[in-house]
């Protein structure tokens, strides 16, 4: 899951940097922001097995993840920190990166066949972060209904949906890859 959003997020970066400023990313920077991506992705989830939470068995008993359910001050700032840095800063950063590409294919409108394609590649992007939020939001509301003392509300039954839900979103990409892409 934190490999697809800042996967997203460095899609949407690179877009905003394309059509915003008008360069071009060099398979380098590319390899560097897969790197960055992976070690982020890493760091995230090693912090529970240095001590920082820990994993446990979600609600439903199919999976493991990191306990939302501990009251220890060191395990909920994890997870406040982990909601923060995984979900709400990627997905600022894709508002904010997208915000400002509509707002220059608006305002620009020149070389008609670039902002074409441009447009076609945002939607696709917009689709992609869309049908990621959609499958992981209720996982996280569901996480956080837990973290924050509401796991009355949570049964296994209800647990179950949004965490089958939320892995499944991997699939999505390629069939979004598949209809809007002519390349793939």
């Amino acid at each position: 899951g934190i490999v697809s959003i800042m996967t997203l997020t460095v899609l949407a970066y690179e877009r905003y940097i394309r059509v915003v400023h008008a360069k071009v990313i060099d398979f380098s920077w590319s390899w560097r922001a897969i790197t960055y991506i992976w070690l982020y992705s890493l760091a995230w989830t090693g912090a529970p097995l240095l001590g920082w939470n820990r994993y446990t068995l979600e609600i439903h008993g199919l999976g493991c993840s990191v306990d939302w359910k501990s009251k220890d001050p060191n395990d909920t700032s994890f997870v406040l920190l982990f909601f923060l840095s995984c979900l709400v800063a990627p997905v600022g950063i894709m508002a904010y990166c997208y915000g400002h590409i509509l707002y220059a294919v608006r305002m620009t409108v020149q070389t008609i066949k670039l902002l074409k394609y441009e447009k076609k590649v945002a939607k696709m992007c917009f689709l992609m972060i869309s049908t990621f939020l959609i499958c992981w939001m209720p996982y996280a509301v569901v996480s956080l209904l837990v973290t924050y003392g509401y796991s009355n509300l949570v049964t296994p039954t209800v647990a179950i949906i949004p965490f089958f839900f939320a892995k499944s979103s991997t699939a999505y990409n390629p069939v979004i890859y598949i209809f809007m892409s002519r390349k793939v």
